[in-house]
């Protein structure tokens, strides 16, 4: 089994379509801060554990979108 691992900063007032998604927390303040952290929560680190390109990326589209 494999894991994807990437942070994430909710916007508070859209669609979470808008929400940051990075590959490191650093990323992920950096971009905060550049679009205006009033708008974003603060980074999670959020995990998705996978078996095979397939499964990540039934997890990525389905209804529960990476559960976000």
């Amino acid at each position: 089994m494999a894991k994807l691992v990437y942070w994430i900063c909710d916007v508070r007032d859209d669609s979470t379509a808008y929400n940051i998604r990075a590959r490191t927390k650093k990323a992920a303040v950096k971009r905060r801060e550049e679009l205006g952290p009033w708008n974003y929560e603060e980074p999670r680190k959020h995990e998705i554990d996978y078996v095979n390109a397939f499964d990540l990326m039934d997890v990525c589209l389905s209804e529960a979108r990476g559960y976000e």
